[in-house]
């Protein structure tokens, strides 16, 4: 029985997804947030529970029931196996992480210590393919929207914040002649990256902090983030875009891909918990755009969320 079928408030789907019956599996619990736009949920919508090796489920009046993205999911996937040939201590060797900023440390998504453990980057792309289903046919088509609005055709280009790698691939499907450089600061998530990019000898896949790139000024013709700065705290995000900036070349694109709306839009209550995304909704982005040195800044809103493509000057 689903979730949907089950009902938020089935007998059934609280015998099925009981604390107890997460426990008994040997599995972490951890206990976090339920966030949305205006953060006024129904009382009976008031806690999330996650497992490492299951699905989340979330704390109703009446007791515990599956969260429907997680449960669609985990009937089918259990984290530890997607990537578990990964020996994720000679990652760490290999990759040469620098210090781990404090946010990328937060509990997200359910799982306790975010991007500083395995736990995200072994459950970030399951998890990703079923969140847009709502509204694209694959992940693919969700990806090649953002490089779709890119017309001119760069040599160079950085993904920041690249995560698992398939924003790198979608850009490698757009321009298949350029020299991409893929950078994120978890090297969990780079781990499953470099299995992914590999075989392209054109593509340079670095562990780095977005906030203090080793690039000189205006290395890149194109330089992108795909679902990252809703992920940011308000003080962090500035400058990792006053960096992305700074090594784009005059004349050079950014182009920027989020999942929520801002601007009075509406905002569905999400299925994960988001440590950062009041910060994300209380900033001007025009406004930061332009403050980091971008101008000619075009908007595309798709389904929840907006894509925005910036000239730097």
């Amino acid at each position: 029985m689903s979730y949907a079928e089950a009902g938020p408030h089935s007998r059934k789907a609280r015998k099925m997804w009981s604390p107890a019956a997460s426990s008994d599996s040997g599995l972490d619990i951890v206990q976090v947030g339920l966030y949305g736009l205006d953060h006024e949920h129904s009382p009976d919508w008031t806690m999330a529970q996650a497992t490492r090796g299951g699905a989340m489920t979330i704390k109703t009046t009446e007791g515990w029931v599956p969260n429907e993205v997680t449960a669609r999911i985990g009937a089918r996937v259990r984290w530890e196996d997607v990537v578990s040939d990964i020996d994720w201590d000679q990652a760490i060797v290999r990759l040469s992480p620098p210090p781990m900023p404090d946010y990328v440390r937060s509990s997200i998504h359910g799982l306790e210590g975010g991007y500083s453990k395995p736990g995200a980057a072994a459950t970030w792309d399951p998890v990703v393919k079923e969140i847009f289903a709502e509204y694209f046919e694959n992940e693919t088509e969700q990806r090649d929207l953002l490089s779709a609005q890119v017309d001119s055709v760069p040599s160079r280009v950085l993904d920041v914040a690249c995560g698992t790698g398939e924003s790198t691939l979608a850009w490698r499907r757009r321009f298949p002649r350029a020299q991409i450089t893929s950078i994120d600061v978890s090297p969990y998530m780079l781990a499953v990256a470099e299995r992914k990019l590999a075989h392209d000898r054109n593509i340079d896949v670095r562990c780095l902090n977005a906030e203090h790139l080793p690039f000189a000024d205006g290395s890149f013709d194109l330089v992108t983030a795909s679902l990252l700065f809703h992920e940011l705290p308000e003080d962090v995000s500035p400058v990792i875009l006053a960096e992305m900036r700074r090594v784009s070349r005059p004349g050079g694109e950014i182009a920027v891909m989020e999942p929520y709306r801002v601007g009075g839009k509406a905002l569905k209550p999400i299925p994960f918990p988001e440590p950062y995304l009041k910060d994300y909704l209380a900033t001007n982005w025009d406004v930061a755009f332009k403050a980091a040195g971008f101008g000619a800044v075009q908007t595309l809103e798709y389904g929840e969320g907006w894509i925005r493509i910036a000239t730097a000057f």
